[in-house]
């Protein structure tokens, strides 16, 4: 989804684009829109290997820039794209240690700073886009319409990705259904991938009756997250949507790349973090969750520092440096 969004921010700028990678079966009516061509690559052999087809495919379509969004290319990689005198821009995995040729470096999270990148650049001029404010969102976020900074808990949005939630729903759920007023409802949203879905709808018609809706990968995303007051989540990049739209989060790792992106979205203000999903108990959720929902103040802050940090307009910061003209 982010490659989509900023190749739909990169056609905007009346660039060609093509997707190289992902099998056909990920490829979706709109991407005949947004990609010139949609190149699978079916193994992943090595580095250097690889980087040597993609280079390939780049030359075959007169491309001169790139932007990397898998968390293997490695440092053999980029040496490959360094000597072909490739742009390009590089997404990566903060949780582990990285080297880069790339011109551009990029992550959305409010922990990477330039202090902590710069050891590890290769290329003395390596431009580094790191904050909220380098984070690709779809364009429909933020929604034209937001509630109030001070409003009341009415719906609680979960939701913990699009794939496996590692039984984070069932598990919030029992633990905020009993311990909130019954007024409260409950937004449940996952990817149909999720092989958790068949348990959680049943728990839902068993004990929740119209307090809980499920949405598997509903159309209107924006609009859900902007029909929602506060937000259980996942670390992954339902906190950048639901910042922009200023919903006050309490959220938990699901995987070790999210743990930094979890924690500085605390420090920065817009979030509780509660730690690893395999340590969450439905007592600590609970607590908190219930602490945050009698606690306006501290809500309508979240709400603030979460607006603020995230505009929506990330894909076209990009774009706009990835497609500065820069000497070899």
């Amino acid at each position: 989804m982010r490659s989509r969004t900023f190749a739909g921010a990169l056609r905007d700028a009346g660039q060609k684009c093509i997707m190289v990678g992902p099998s056909l079966d990920y490829r979706g009516d709109n991407d005949e829109v947004l990609f010139d061509d949609w190149i699978a690559v079916p193994e992943w052999e090595s580095g250097a290997g690889d980087a040597r087809n993609f280079v390939e495919i780049a030359r075959s379509h007169g491309a001169r820039r790139a932007v990397l969004d898998d968390y293997r290319t490695d440092e053999s990689f980029q040496e490959v794209l360094r000597d072909e005198g490739l742009d390009w821009m590089q997404h990566f995995d903060a949780s582990k240690p990285n080297r880069f040729w790339a011109d551009l470096i990029v992550h959305g999270s409010p922990s990477e700073t330039a202090e902590r990148w710069r050891p590890h650049l290769l290329n003395p001029h390596t431009e580094m886009l790191f904050g909220p404010s380098y984070s690709v969102l779809r364009p429909e976020f933020p929604p034209p319409v937001l509630q109030p900074d001070d409003r009341e808990v009415r719906t609680i949005l979960v939701s913990f990705g699009g794939g496996h939630d590692q039984g984070a729903i069932l598990l919030t759920l029992k633990a905020l259904f009993d311990r909130t007023a019954q007024n409260i409802r409950f937004a449940v949203m996952s990817g149909s991938r999720n092989p958790n879905i068949p348990a959680v709808q049943a728990w839902i018609e068993e004990h929740a009756g119209d307090r809980v809706t499920l949405h598997v990968e509903p159309k209107d995303i924006a609009g859900l997250f902007a029909s929602c007051d506060l937000a259980i989540l996942g670390g992954g990049i339902s906190i950048y949507e639901a910042a922009a739209c200023g919903l006050p989060m309490v959220v938990t790792a699901l995987a070790d790349n999210q743990l930094r992106q979890c924690d500085a979205w605390e420090k920065l203000g817009a979030a509780i973090f509660l730690g690893r999903v395999a340590d969450l108990t439905p007592e600590l959720l609970g607590d908190r969750v219930v602490s945050l929902i009698a606690d306006r103040p501290c809500r309508a802050q979240m709400t603030r520092i979460g607006r603020n940090a995230v505009d929506g307009q990330g894909a076209r910061r990009l774009a706009d440096h990835l497609l500065k003209d820069r000497k070899k």
